[in-house]
């Protein structure tokens, strides 16, 4: 499936301790007009590639969505062509309220996804007070209007226990899934690398989410699932598809292969999906397998893991083909950065 991932805003009403939020695009926030223009594009290319709305779907985030004034206009373009195109939302939830509810059900909303950290003690450290209210206010109006939603959880040696709490929280609401993501350290995120979790924390959440995935209930960790293939009876259902099903855009319609990957690799102001997708040697880069580090390649999991995240990896140490540090193959603890990967591998 092509996921289009939209931050149409860098604007939002919390501060997160982790968020990458870039000032400059406050000020290139792209207008109504142009917005309409790119979903132009956006939906000849799914004709050209015959893409049907089971195929494809846009998720748009910021910053925080529910800010950008002419939100409502952007969701009913999407409306107006549903028949082409699935599109959900990536919020903070705490602007959700009966209106906004109302809205998102006349105009066929999807999805709607909820950042969460833990419960409210933890939660309010990282996103803000009374962040964790609201948010689960949120949920709760959207999980009693049937309409479907989910948790997003990004993962620190802060947080990690708070997990068994967030299951328990979502089922009490009604919510059938959360996603969980390891902190990527960029941005504010930089700020917090010592707080990612060791190599041996990351297999152990692997395999408690491996354990807990059952009935109508699911964990995910989607494009960071290729580590779990270490667990040697599972096989990933996802692996990093930076470069190949998956666009970012910015605020200014910048193109990355990930919003967590900021490698700029276009304008949809200047090209098109496709000649972004065929041309841009950022992207050409990143779908050539023979760049991979050389230790990940040696790994007899390499064709189901492809070097774990290219976006953790990016942010730790400065290049996406650099193995995860959080690959407990590789490494017994976070690798230095000083030393370099190469002195912190060991035969396993």
């Amino acid at each position: 499936m092509f996921h289009l991932q939209w931050h149409i805003t860098e604007r939002c009403n919390l501060c997160c301790t982790h968020c990458y939020k870039d000032e400059k695009l406050i000020k290139e926030e792209i207008s109504t007009i142009q917005v309409f223009e790119i979903l132009d594009k956006y939906y000849n290319q799914l004709d050209e590639w015959n893409f049907d709305k089971n195929s494809n779907r846009i998720s748009f985030t910021g910053g925080e969505p529910f800010i950008r004034e002419d939100f409502w206009e952007i969701l009913e373009n999407c409306y107006n062509h549903r028949d082409k195109v699935s599109y959900g939302i990536l919020s903070n939830g705490t602007l959700i309220d009966s209106q906004v509810i109302s809205k998102l059900k006349d105009l066929k909303v999807s999805y709607v996804q909820v950042s969460l950290e833990g419960l409210e003690k933890i939660n309010d450290q990282i996103r803000g007070k009374n962040s964790f209210d609201r948010a689960v206010r949120g949920l709760k109006l959207l999980a009693e209007n049937k309409i479907p939603c989910n948790i997003s959880t990004t993962i620190t040696s802060k947080n990690l226990k708070e997990i068994p709490k967030l299951i328990k929280l979502a089922k009490e609401i009604g919510v059938k899934s959360i996603g969980i993501r390891r902190l990527v350290p960029i941005g504010m995120g930089k700020k917090m690398q010592g707080l990612m979790i060791t190599p041996q924390e990351n297999q152990e959440m692997l395999k408690f989410i491996q354990k807990e995935n059952s009935g109508d209930f699911h964990l995910g960790v989607g494009c960071e699932e290729g580590l779990y293939a270490q667990q040697m009876e599972h096989i990933p259902n996802g692996i990093c598809n930076a470069g190949y099903f998956s666009f970012s855009v910015l605020p200014n319609a910048d193109v990355y292969p990930c919003r967590r990957l900021p490698i700029l690799c276009g304008s949809l102001l200047v090209n098109n999906f496709r000649e972004i997708m065929e041309t841009s040697k950022e992207l050409i880069e990143l779908r050539n397998y023979d760049n991979c580090n050389k230790e990940c390649k040696k790994c007899p999991f390499f064709n189901e893991c492809l070097g774990g995240a290219k976006c953790v990896a990016n942010g730790y140490f400065g290049d996406p083909f650099a193995p995860d540090p959080q690959c407990l193959r590789l490494f017994k603890k976070l690798p230095s950065i000083e030393k370099g990967c190469q002195k912190e591998t060991e035969e396993l």
